[in-house]
């Protein structure tokens, strides 16, 4: 089958089913912004002044209020815009026939009607679809029917009832459920909304996102300084109203000045800070599902990866084949992934002596080499991969392929290609497949000519030999063969006779399995994923045909990844069902296994002579499934410290894994690709992807990197430690403009002066707070020093001892620059629009110079790039334009009540506020322990002997958990304790 044609997709183009949310428009925003409190508090206030004949000061609060309005609807809606954005960053992705043509990747929204796609195991159902043909196709339905086992599909026909159930109708698979195993090709027949599991979906309401525990960390915060803020405000409300101040104009001031100094605006900042880091995070291939995860990415101290396709490039590439038929002669391939002329094979004796030859193309002689032909065609044959080749028409005679299919299938098909062995699966008719499983360790195909004769002659001879079954063997017909490949152990326990150099076969000894098995520990040694090949009539009498081994080359960048992720204080492990030699061979080349972590200083632990309880008791770097199950399950936290290798696990040992690692503490990201990792990316505090995994594991996940690169990671826990230090850096700016605009108002009332600043200052200053400048320090670019520091610990508060103090100090020193100019223009005993201009000015400049040092929590101003912030460079621009206009147009002046100021004014102004520059640098120079966040806070360990780890910590707080193994093997937590301690394991 060939599929639909393009021309007939764009007559069905409106079958398919798209479902967008709706972002709200900015003016329903602005107007739901006249729901919130403060809004009604100065509506209440414009009213007022009306009715007391002050229609001029309604005017100006009502077009501050659509101003604070719009402001916050604009960001409202930047943050709705951006969220949605990441609703369509992870599309659903299924395989699709088109013309012919195989189309991977392709999106699932995209399919209409009548399209041919293909199911695999693990993929997740695209549409409603008709199964047409299928092999041993076993489908999970609970997300759809509610029952819990695999429900076996078929392509033929069936006599139902008239609306029947969806448990009768087998031949269909349904939209959402997942392949559990086998593979089908179905006809598509109802996407989008027509689908049944779309009808149920348009049935259910929208249901709230669950608020991140950061976002209802700064709602708490808010609602803290909301209540402190408005007793301070009613308070000086009343003490003004007291000391005989006008009704209209203590009510409006103390309204106001609730607007600015309650950061309400709080809340939206968080929301659009981290919806625009998830972004980036996008631009970088990491795609975050949730902002929730984003604030976990920066606490992760514990990498768990998976190695197939995340520490390695997903490419397998065979390296070397081994025959018995010349047991002294290393077959090897040069060159690296599925590039057809990017290798060539060549042989040489392992005694030394180089054979002449160089085989590519159709250089190779198999009159020669008939065991090498068999055990290339069985590679073929026995193989569900794709390889179609085509001429590229700007370099004659190069050859390349269109590839579909599993990574170690392909490699074989490549592997054939360059020895120049045409794929035979054309000439032959497949008869019945049993496909590759974990616990058959073994993938059987049975096929015959098309034409009655084989491809090589070894295989006709096979056809001719005449040998009795085994008890219970299937004996083949027609000339039809077996073609076998899976684990070397398996597939030789299936064989009798073995491949000799003339083609002919010969009885199998066991010197000649115990050299097969041997030589198969030897390339798994080197980092090789060994496959044994067989073929023959019966299945438990087959002959040998060889070895082949590949390897799966480290992803280019891991190595370094892994050294900063290292460096940075988290620790990295691999876990993989390959055998210990491949595991180990790999993590030393990726740098798992090698210089010991800073964090974990080890010395003479390769002197150590490991007992029988080392595994138990944690010295050691490697476990296996087996070993792990061994471990009891109080002791696994401890027992796993540090290993860095697991080998030969399974699905329910890496969830223990992860769930050991969570019970120490540590904050868990498990990365993984295939069916067997949902359960362990479920579990762990981030889970990560694969962008070419099974969907299985993407809907599973909390990120899915779009690259498959590991080095992602490294950039998504980067960006997660900088978007929390940015929004601690945006926070300290709120929080000393708030606190300065409440001192400020609240002294001047205690000593019976006028009000230094007007009601539409007071709401101007909310915007330049909780506006462009607030919001742009959150794209803040952060220092290598705060990336590469510790990660910090998720219950960390997000208002720290040093940015509080940050943030008096600010403010200290903002209230008395302020109050220094406005009792200075108070001088002649009347209050003047320019008195209040001038101290206008000079609170909004020394505003715009904290934002500034706000930047960063420990680098002076002078080490700031200036344009290393372009938002921040924007958004300062934009309010001094707006301050200018304030000050000096006409019809802003009557509004806000300013008149214009000399250049000398200006100048006296700026060079007073930039002494807060000047204060920060002296906090973070002479200061820095008192001002300065300890950000590469960490503990240290120390293994002094054996049994024995002294463990230290920095000396911020002198806080942290220690955990050592007791005598009993009871663990310990020393709290508060800021010298050095030895615990005994």
């Amino acid at each position: 089958m060939k599929g639909d044609s393009e021309g007939d997709n764009e007559t069905t183009r409106g079958l398919r089913g798209r479902l967008f949310s709706k972002i709200q428009p900015i003016v329903e925003g602005v107007m739901s912004q006249f729901k919130e409190p403060l809004i009604l508090m100065l509506l209440g206030s414009a009213g007022i002044s009306v009715i007391l004949g002050n229609v001029a000061d309604a005017v100006s609060i009502s077009i501050a209020l659509m101003i604070v309005s719009l402001v916050a609807a604009i960001q409202e809606y930047r943050s709705d815009v951006a969220l949605e954005k990441l609703a369509h960053l992870v599309p659903h992705e299924c395989t699709v026939v088109r013309d012919g043509k195989v189309m991977d990747d392709f999106l699932a929204v995209d399919l209409v009607v009548g399209d041919l796609v293909i199911l695999s195991t693990g993929d997740r159902v695209p549409a409603d679809c008709r199964i047409v043909d299928s092999v041993e196709l076993m489908v999970d339905e609970s997300s759809l029917t509610g029952e819990n086992h695999p429900v076996a599909k078929t392509g033929e026909g069936l006599r139902l009832p008239p609306n029947p159930l969806l448990t009768q109708q087998e031949n269909v698979a349904f939209a959402g459920t997942m392949v559990i195993s086998g593979r089908a090709r179905a006809i598509v027949l109802a996407v989008g909304c027509s689908t049944e599991f779309g009808k149920i979906s348009m049935e259910l309401g929208q249901v709230a996102s669950r608020k991140s525990p950061l976002q209802i960390k700064i709602d708490e915060l808010g609602q803290r300084l909301a209540f402190f803020s408005s007793l301070a405000i009613i308070v000086i409300g009343l003490w003004g109203w007291l000391k005989g101040r006008p009704l209209l104009e203590t009510l409006t001031v103390a309204v106001s000045l609730a607007v600015a100094a309650i950061p309400e605006g709080l809340p939206i900042c968080v929301t659009v800070t981290l919806a625009l880091g998830v972004l980036r995070m996008a631009r970088c291939k990491a795609i975050v599902k949730k902002l929730p995860v984003v604030e976990s990415l920066g606490c992760i101290t514990s990498v768990a990866s998976d190695k197939t396709g995340t520490l390695t490039q997903n490419e397998m590439t065979v390296r070397s084949m081994f025959t018995l038929a010349w047991p002294q002669t290393n077959f090897t391939y040069t060159g690296v992934g599925y590039g057809v002329d990017s290798g060539k094979l060549t042989c040489s004796s392992t005694l030394g002596e180089q054979r002449a030859a160089s085989y590519k193309a159709q250089q190779i002689d198999f009159a020669e080499f008939k065991a090498l032909s068999a055990l290339l065609n069985t590679a073929c044959l026995c193989n569900n991969a794709t390889l179609v080749e085509c001429i590229d028409a700007e370099a004659e005679g190069h050859t390349g392929g269109t590839l579909s299919g599993q990574p170690t299938e392909l490699a074989l098909l490549v592997a054939a290609a360059k020895a120049g062995v045409p794929d035979p699966r054309p000439q032959y008719h497949r008869l019945q497949e049993v496909p590759f499983t974990s616990d058959r360790k073994c993938m059987e195909v049975r096929a015959r000519p098309v034409n009655g004769i084989h491809v090589c002659e070894t295989f006709t001879d096979a056809c001719s030999v005449q040998t009795p079954p085994k008890r219970g063997s299937r004996l083949s017909a027609d000339g039809s063969l077996y073609f076998v490949k899976g684990m070397p152990e398996k597939v030789l326990g299936e064989c009798v006779s073995f491949v000799l150099p003339n083609g002919a076969s010969d009885n199998l000894a066991e010197d000649d399995r115990a050299l097969v098995l041997s030589q198969s520990r030897r390339m798994a040694a080197s980092g090789l994923r060994v496959l044994a090949f067989a073929f023959g009539r019966t299945l438990g009498h087959l002959t040998f045909a060889g070895l082949m081994g590949m390897e799966d080359p480290p992803r280019e960048g891991v190595s370094e990844s892994i050294r900063k992720l290292r460096a940075g204080g988290v620790k990295v492990m691999m876990v993989t069902g390959d055998s210990k030699e491949t595991a180990i061979a790999i993590a030393k080349r990726c740098g798992i296994i090698g210089d010991v972590d800073p964090e974990y200083v080890v010395d003479g632990l390769s002197d150590l002579l490991l007992s029988s309880n080392d595994v138990e008791n944690g010295v050691t770097e490697s476990l296996s499934g087996a070993e792990l199950d061994a471990i009891p399950p109080e002791n696994l936290p401890f027992s796993i410290l540090n290993v860095r290798v697991f080998y030969r696990v399974v699905p329910r040992h890496k969830l223990a894994i992860v769930r050991a690692l969570q019970t120490s503490g540590e904050i868990v990201a498990m990365t993984g690709d295939g069916v067997n990792d949902a359960l362990s990316l479920k579990a762990s505090d981030v889970g990560i992807a694969m962008g070419k995994g099974t969907d299985v594991a993407k809907e599973a996940a909390d990120v899915v990197l779009a690259d498959d690169n590991f080095s992602t990671i490294t950039t998504a826990i980067r960006e997660g430690k900088g978007i929390f230090f940015n929004i601690r850096c945006f926070l300290a700016f709120q929080l000393s403009t708030s606190f300065a605009a409440l001192s400020l108002a609240g002294i001047a009332t205690a000593l019976g002066l006028p009000p230094p600043l007007n009601a539409m200052q007071i709401l101007w200053i909310n915007v330049v707070m909780d506006g462009p400048p607030a919001q742009s320090l959150g794209v803040e670019p952060v220092s290598d020093a705060i990336l590469e520091a510790k990660p910090r610990r998720s219950n960390d508060p997000i208002v720290t001892r040093a940015l509080l103090l940050r943030a008096i100090s600010s403010s200290v020193l903002i209230l008395f620059l302020t109050l220094k100019v406005f009792s200075h223009e108070l001088e002649d005993g009347n209050v003047s629009k320019r008195d209040t201009t001038m101290t206008f000015m000079t609170f909004v400049n020394c505003d715009l110079f904290n934002a500034y040092v706000c930047r960063s929590a420990n680098k002076c101003f002078y080490e700031l790039p200036i344009f290393g912030n372009m938002a921040f460079i924007w958004a300062v621009g934009l309010s001094m334009v707006g301050q200018f206009l304030i000050v000096f147009a006409p019809p802003f002046q009557q509004v806000f009540q300013t008149e214009a100021l000399s250049g000398k004014d200006i100048i006296s102004i700026a060079m007073l506020s930039s002494t807060v520059l000047w204060l920060d640098t002296a906090r973070k120079l002479f200061f820095p322990k008192i001002f300065t966040d300890d950000y590469g806070t960490s503990l240290v360990a120390t293994k002094v002997g054996t049994g024995l780890v002294a463990k230290t910590k920095n000396w911020l707080f002198g806080r942290g958990y220690f955990y050592g193994k007791a005598d009993k093997g009871a663990v310990r937590t020393n709290r508060g304790a800021k010298s050095s301690s030895v615990l005994a394991l």
